[in-house]
């Protein structure tokens, strides 16, 4: 009978001791309404969940601090990925003959491919953590809009018979880098280009893979003396879907976009 009743009195006080952690109903709340905020897009990365809480409305103010952000290693889309460690903070008010205590709660919140995994865990903050600041987040990759036209230029201007090389060189000469972002200064990764040619017809692909606004792609042909440069819509680069390489672009493969 001892052992059958110890095994409640141990999960009871397992239970009471994490609950101690300081905290109310309050930052309780708080904590969940952030949690869910971040939890969709899907960032690929810890430092970049930090960043999209402190780039919520509630993050920005200074009742809020992120201790820790942790990446984990998984073995599968349903295994937690992501681990964050975040401070909420309130001054304590006094008006007249009611006052308030100030409170300091400390919370976990886990991510797994598939988004949040629980709700926010309240805990014990660390004795002295510090507040980290993420660095400013890279700019999306992207096939810039400015690669439309001198794309198209280039195509046009090929001789009857061609080689990749040759046609990598003129597009390196023509299309234009993407810029830096004005804010940041950071330049954004280049896309990769690939060229097929059948005969000769040529097809080139312009793809640029982002983790958070997924497959950016252009498309360019030349069939001939018809050249024809164009912009997948993004549900046919989806997963499972065109694969933007060159050689959908020779047999110009979404053309006309899905209605």
């Amino acid at each position: 009978m001892k052992r059958i009743w110890g095994i409640p009195v141990v999960l009871f006080v397992l239970a009471s001791s994490a609950s101690c952690a300081a905290g109310d109903a309050n930052t309780d709340r708080e904590a969940t309404t952030l949690a869910e905020a971040i939890a969709s897009p899907r960032q690929p990365s810890a430092l970049r969940y930090a960043r999209a809480a402190l780039d919520t409305p509630f993050g920005r103010s200074p009742r809020f601090s992120v201790l820790e952000a942790r990446d984990l290693p998984v073995n599968g889309p349903t295994e937690v990925s992501t681990h964050l460690l975040f401070r909420i903070h309130h001054e304590g008010t006094e008006s007249g003959w009611t006052s308030t205590d100030p409170v300091t709660a400390c919370y976990t919140a886990d991510f797994s491919y598939q988004g949040l995994d629980d709700l926010p865990h309240r805990v014990d903050c660390p004795p002295d953590a510090a507040p980290i600041t993420p660095p400013p987040a890279p700019p999306p990759a992207t096939v810039p809009g400015t690669s439309d036209a001198p794309l198209n230029a280039v195509l046009t201007a090929l001789p009857a018979t061609t080689t990749e090389a040759d046609v990598l060189a003129a597009l390196a000469r023509a299309v234009p880098a993407p810029p830096p972002d004005p804010g940041t200064h950071l330049t954004p990764p280049a896309p990769a280009v690939r060229v097929a040619i059948r005969g000769t017809d040529v097809g080139v692909a312009y793809r640029a893979a982002d983790p958070v606004n997924g497959i950016d792609c252009l498309l360019g042909s030349r069939a001939g003396h018809d050249v024809l440069v164009w912009r997948p819509s993004w549900r046919e680069v989806q997963p499972g879907e065109l694969t933007c390489v060159p050689e959908d672009a020779l047999v110009r493969r979404a053309v006309t976009p899905p209605h």
